[in-house]
């Protein structure tokens, strides 16, 4: 009888042992975000540049509508990515918007390409990339210590 006690775990239907991995590999898989970091910047400069090109459209220069679709998509991407990425979204929002800026400038007809309207878009939008940037800093902070 004792041999069939020390056996019994061995013994394990293969349907019970196969499930066991699966749901052990799906709550590995499920803890962090599965977007790659690099994913994750392109989406937030693609939703950035159609934030900007609604304010371009609406009104002039880059505002409110950029600095919400900046912000969210910030937040959403510091959800999303994996955790071994969340340095590349939490360094990434003044990149995005110098970027929307350049983009914006180039296709404004109305905008010369120059030294001042570059600082000009930066300045006003110091603001926004400081946001967004401390909004991905607070997010991957708190994704790193529910991790622990």
């Amino acid at each position: 009888m004792d041999e069939d006690y020390v056996d019994a775990p061995a013994r394990q239907p293969r349907s019970t042992a196969g499930a066991t991995r699966s749901r052990e590999a799906g709550t590995s898989a499920g803890r962090g975000g599965r977007v790659r970091g690099a994913v994750a910047v392109i989406g937030m400069f693609l939703v950035t540049l159609a934030g900007a090109g609604i304010d371009s459209f609406v009104g002039m220069g880059l505002g409110l509508v950029t600095l919400v679709a900046l912000v969210g998509v910030t937040a959403l991407a510091a959800l999303v990515a994996r955790r071994r990425d969340l340095a590349s979204v939490v360094v990434a929002p003044p990149l995005v918007f110098v970027t929307v800026a350049l983009v914006n400038i180039g296709l404004a007809p109305s905008a010369s390409f120059n030294l001042p309207t570059i600082a000009t878009l930066l300045v006003r939008g110091f603001p926004t990339m400081g946001i967004a940037t401390a909004v991905a800093l607070v997010l991957a902070l708190v994704r790193l210590a529910a991790r622990r």
